[in-house]
Order: C-alpha cells, then structure tokens, then sequence
C-alpha cells in the first residue's frame, strides 16, 4: 500500500508510529516526493489511521507507483 505524505517526512518517525500496530511493518520512503509504501500484515485503512492519529498528513495514493523497485509491477510496462 502506498501513502502521498504532506511536509518533510522521516522515516524514524513513520515506523515508529506503525510499530504498534504491526512490529514487523517495513516502510519505504521516497523523502524526494514524500511517498511511502508500507508493507504490513495490517490493513490500508489501519496503517492510514496510525500515521493521522500520529499526527502525520497522509492521504493513499490512488494509483501506486514503483517506490521499492517495482513491488507493485503487474508486468505491463514496456
């Protein structure tokens, strides 16, 4: 699942703020764009309502891009 972040984000902080939520939840962060996917065993909403009630605005991207090399590739690009 990936999130459009507002501001500067850390990647400290945005795991700290899953890690009640899923303790083996891995982020990826792109700080250039300020989007992150999130790979958990939690739900979008779930991962969605931790990073708001931290206080993060966040909103999930509609279309996912390739922020972790290609971890959302449905081998249709050429």
């Amino acid at each position: 699942m990936q999130f459009q972040l507002s501001g500067t984000p850390d990647a400290a902080t945005l795991a700290a703020a899953l890690r009640p939520l899923d303790p083996d939840a891995r982020i990826i962060l792109d700080v250039a764009t300020s989007r992150m996917e999130v790979v958990s065993s939690a739900g979008s909403a779930e991962v969605l309502a931790a990073l708001r009630e931290a206080g993060h605005a966040v909103e999930p991207l509609v279309h996912e891009l390739h922020i972790s090399g290609g971890s959302t590739c449905c081998g249709g690009c050429s």
